[in-house]
C-alpha cells in the first residue's frame, strides 16, 4: 500500500482524539496505536517471541523501546487491550453496523492467543478511513492553497469576460453568484505551464471540473482561460455553470506539472463530470504525492436566491 499524507492524517486524528496528551506529553496508548494501526507495521509483532531469531525481529514493543518508552513486553498486551476498550467506545455504534455483532464480540473476547487487533484494523482502514477521506479530502488540499486569491471569476455574458477582475473581498469570504443563472468561468493562474486539475464540492455532489467531458475536455494550462471549452458539452447545450441549489459551492484548482495517469479522469460520455467517490479521491492524492511540484487554489462560491 501507498502511504499518503491522508493515512498519517487520519491515524494522528484518531490518537489525538482518543489518547490526548498529559501534561504536553503524548501517552504510551497514543503512541501505541499510531505504531500498531499504521499500514506500514501490520506484520509486526506487537512483542518478540523468547528464541533468539524472534528476539532479532522489529516489532511495536522494540520500536516503543527507541523511541524512550523502556521495556514494554510485559504491559504490551495491556496496553493494547486499553486502546481497543477506547475504539469500542468512541466508535461502537458503527463499528457494530459496519461488522455485526459476531466479530464485535470476537474483539472483545478473542481467546487466548488470538490478535484481536488485526479485526479492529481492518474495521479502521475498509470503514473508516473512507468515511474519514470523503470528509477531509478537499480541506486536505486546501490547507496547502496558495494564498493567491486572484484566480477565479464568474461572468454571465462572454462579451464581459475581457473586463473581468477579480474582485477584492475580505479572507474566506465567498464570491456571490445567482440561482439558475448560466455562467462563464475566467481562470487566471499564475502558472502558463503543465495541467489544471479544477475540484467542485457542490451542495449535493462533489465531481471534477476539468478535464471532464462536461467542461474541459483539454486541461493543459496554456488552452484554459474561459469554461466552458467550446468541445465541452455545457459548452454545446449553452447552461454552462448553471447552480441548481442556494448554498455554497467550493471550487479548488491543483496546477501540476504532469498529467495524471489515472482512467477515469479521461473525459467520456459515460460521465460527463467524474464523480469524486473515496476511492478516487484516494488514488488521486496517490497520484499527487508522486509529483513534486504543484500548487493549489480554493474559492468559495455563494448561490443566492
Amino acid at each position: 500500500m501507498q502511504i499518503t499524507k491522508l493515512h498519517s492524517e487520519f491515524i494522528s486524528e484518531i490518537a489525538d482524539g482518543l489518547f490526548p496528551r498529559e501534561n504536553g506529553n503524548p501517552t504510551v496508548q497514543g503512541e501505541f496505536f499510531k505504531l500498531r494501526y499504521h499500514p506500514d507495521n501490520y506484520r509486526l509483532e506487537n512483542k518478540n517471541g523468547n528464541d533468539k531469531e524472534e528476539a532479532e525481529k522489529t516489532s511495536i514493543c522494540q520500536i516503543l523501546k527507541t523511541q524512550g518508552w523502556g521495556n514494554l513486553t510485559s504491559t504490551i498486551q495491556r496496553i493494547s487491550s486499553q486502546v481497543r476498550d477506547c475504539l469500542l467506545v468512541e466508535y461502537s455504534e458503527v463499528i457494530m453496523a459496519d461488522i455485526g455483532e459476531e466479530k464485535v464480540n470476537f474483539i472483545k473476547n478473542p481467546g487466548r492467543g488470538k490478535d484481536f487487533w488485526k479485526s479492529l484494523y481492518q474495521w479502521l482502514w475498509d470503514y473508516q478511513f473512507p468515511r474519514w477521506v470523503e470528509v477531509n479530502f478537499l480541506p486536505c488540499l486546501e490547507k496547502q492553497a496558495d494564498k493567491n486569491r486572484d484566480w477565479i471569476n464568474f461572468a454571465d455574458d462572454v462579451a464581459e469576460v475581457d473586463k473581468l477582475h477579480i474582485p477584492e473581498v475580505a479572507d474566506n469570504k465567498p464570491l456571490k453568484l445567482s440561482l439558475e443563472k448560466p455562467y462563464w468561468a475566467f481562470i487566471n493562474l499564475p502558472e502558463s505551464d503543465g495541467y489544471l486539475l479544477l475540484l467542485n464540492q457542490g451542495v449535493v455532489s462533489r465531481c471534477v471540473v476539468c478535464p471532464s467531458q462536461a467542461f474541459a475536455i483539454n486541461y493543459e494550462l496554456e488552452k484554459i482561460r474561459l469554461l466552458p471549452q467550446k468541445e465541452s458539452l455545457t459548452y454545446q447545450l449553452g447552461c454552462r455553470f448553471t447552480f441548481n441549489e442556494v448554498g455554497v459551492e467550493k471550487f479548488v484548482a491543483i496546477a501540476l506539472e504532469k498529467p495524471l495517469d489515472l482512467e477515469w479522469l479521461k473525459p467520456n460520455e459515460e460521465e460527463i463530470a467524474p464523480d469524486l467517490n473515496p476511492e478516487r479521491m484516494q488514488d488521486l492524492w496517490k497520484e499527487l504525492e508522486k509529483q513534486n511540484n504543484w500548487r493549489v487554489y480554493a474559492q468559495e462560491v455563494e448561490v443566492v436566491g
